[in-house]
């Protein structure tokens, strides 16, 4: 399937000084195989654990989960060419398949399995794609000043609108209390979203909000707690459970 122009420049972008970025990476288009997903997650951005080890470490020799600018050898202040954002996109599009993330992916995965999804393109699942609010990965975003989250979403916000707009996606997933009031504050009017909270019991150390909305055809769900920290596969479970039934009340 050929790459649409949006997408493609908005990969060949060079880093930008002053903007907290990561030093030596690409744009993170999407994380999966977006072309063919019915469904979608979405986050801030990149972790740096997507192009670095503990040590803050680029990484390298088969260790890479996706395209840096030293594998494409460019620099940061230059801009991709054609030829380098299309294997940037090759290696969003197979990340999966490489080398993920997957002590963030995998809870997130054994969750969206229960909708019968899935990021791995597993038998039986229909594919879901990791899309995020801002394309680049940078310092940790709660440490980023206002001005600089502001000027990174107001150049990044149309993208995942683009990228929204471009697939029949069935239901969007929004991971955690930063997503949700990320999207409240950001997406709200620009994508013309509404968001109704319910409260629902959940454990005794926290009480679960669940998010229900719509935009265009497609359904949205989110909730308060981050899937990686709730517990184990039972605990997904439950939460599984709660939003499913609150989805058929919906219905």
């Amino acid at each position: 399937m050929a790459i649409d122009n949006t997408i493609l420049e908005r990969v060949k972008r060079p880093i930008e000084d002053n903007m907290s970025i990561i030093p030596r990476i690409t744009p993170v288009i999407y994380f999966g195989n977006y072309d063919c997903a019915k469904a979608c997650t979405i986050s801030i951005n990149p972790s740096d654990r997507e192009f670095r080890n503990a040590k803050g470490e680029l990484l390298e020799n088969g260790k890479e989960r996706l395209c840096s600018r030293k594998m494409l050898n460019i620099a940061d202040n230059e801009e991709l060419s054609d030829a380098d954002a299309e294997k940037v996109i090759s290696y969003c599009k197979k990340y999966f398949h490489n080398n993920p993330y997957k002590s963030w992916f995998n809870p997130f995965d054994y969750f969206i399995r229960q909708f019968g999804y899935s990021y791995y393109e597993k038998s039986g699942y229909d594919t879901c794609v990791h899309l995020d609010l801002v394309q680049w990965a940078t310092d940790k975003w709660s440490d980023i000043p206002k001005d600089i989250k502001d000027k990174h979403l107001e150049k990044d916000l149309p993208i995942l609108k683009h990228l929204l707009n471009k697939r029949d996606f069935k239901i969007m997933f929004l991971n955690g209390k930063t997503v949700i009031e990320n999207v409240e504050q950001y997406l709200l009017e620009p994508l013309n979203i509404k968001l109704e909270k319910k409260l629902a019991s959940f454990r005794k150390n926290g009480d679960l909000k669940v998010y229900f909305g719509k935009y265009n055809e497609i359904d949205i769900v989110g909730w308060n707690l981050v899937l990686g920290r709730i517990g184990g596969n039972e605990d997904i479970k439950r939460l599984y459970g709660i939003i499913n039934q609150q989805l058929e009340t919906e219905k």
